[in-house]
């Protein structure tokens, strides 16, 4: 992979050395970029580090507080990466939604979206890992008053019993999560919602995880991760005992995935007969014999994809697709 500035020019010089210790790095528009995805999409790292007081989460200890880059910064390395051809920005932090709180001027990720809503050449802007607690009336409505971010959000949410989530120093409960998803869902109609779940935390009892599986009925997400629990050193969490044992938490895992999957599948069957617009990545990779996509509610490499049977398009390229059939993660359909 051949290094290129953000101004598109090819760079023989290395990597930029960030500043010494991972407390202190930040990442900015002048630092060389490598693009390990399609050419038509990009990750746009709007900070480093986290406030968050995770009890599993070693990320503070290890990159420190949050720091959050300048618009003006990002803004800049977004129209370089537009003049490099690419339309697709996801916007990444350890907690996106922390965004500019330690920077003067009233910055936020939703004055972020209007100024990143203007770059030439960008047609969807996605956004991961929002914090529950932090996603604002005005964040919502700078999604919906945009021409280019996507209806999709990510929050993950980790867990619903509320004392797990204490333990875990998050807050919160499936109470308060279902009020914020309706509100997601009033404001931006269609919005998909991706999250992801621990499971066999310790201290996580057999009502606690069926509490879980109701909430995941209930709040109807159009993807969902699940992860087991493991403890790690470093981590406030690690002096707890671990008193899940190894099958049962795979066990666990194994039973939301499975109502996770037939909540998706439902899903993917309202979209059949309607026709959304596609992007285009590419051939897939298996069979070298469909084309593949997706639509704006699937993120690349985390949710499903748009498999297309029949018309031809260009990497890159959004196109019509009518829905013809549907399956958990995959959608199928034709030009």
């Amino acid at each position: 992979v051949q290094a290129v500035r953000p101004d598109g020019r090819a760079s023989a010089a290395g990597p930029a050395v960030p500043a010494p210790g991972p407390a202190r790095a930040l990442y900015d528009h002048r630092s060389v970029r490598v693009l390990a995805t399609p050419p038509h999409t990009a990750y746009l790292k709007i900070s480093e580090g986290c406030n968050r007081p995770c009890s599993f989460c070693a990320i503070p200890s290890v990159r420190g507080r949050m720091r959050s880059r300048t618009p003006d910064s990002l803004r800049l390395e977004a129209e370089g990466l537009a003049r490099r051809g690419v339309k697709e920005l996801i916007l990444v932090a350890q907690d996106s939604t922390d965004y500019g709180r330690d920077l003067a001027g009233g910055a936020d990720l939703a004055a972020l979206l209007r100024t990143l809503d203007r770059v030439p050449g960008i047609e969807w802007i996605r956004i991961h890992y929002a914090y529950p607690g932090r996603v604002t009336r005005d964040l919502l409505e700078a999604m919906a008053g945009s021409s280019r971010t996507c209806r999709y959000l990510d929050i993950p949410l980790q867990h619903s019993d509320k004392t797990i989530l204490r333990a875990m120093k998050r807050g919160g409960h499936a109470a308060v999560f279902l009020r914020m998803i309706r509100r997601i869902r009033r404001h931006l109609p269609g919005c998909a919602l991706r999250t992801t779940f621990l499971v066999g935390f310790p201290g996580e009892s057999r009502q606690a995880f069926r509490g879980l599986c109701e909430f995941v009925r209930e709040a109807q997400f159009d993807h969902a991760g699940v992860f087991t629990y493991s403890s790690e050193e470093g981590t406030p969490a690690f002096a707890r005992k671990d008193d899940i044992p190894a099958g049962l938490k795979e066990e666990r895992r194994a039973r939301l995935m499975e109502i996770q999957a037939r909540i998706s599948l439902a899903r993917n069957r309202a979209r059949l007969g309607k026709v959304l617009p596609v992007r285009v990545d590419g051939l897939e990779p298996e069979t070298r014999m469909l084309l593949v996509g997706r639509t704006e509610f699937q993120s690349p490499e985390v949710d499903g994809r748009v498999l297309i049977t029949d018309g031809t398009a260009v990497p890159g390229q959004i196109v019509p697709v009518r829905m013809e059939e549907a399956h958990p993660h995959d959608l199928v359909g034709r030009i």
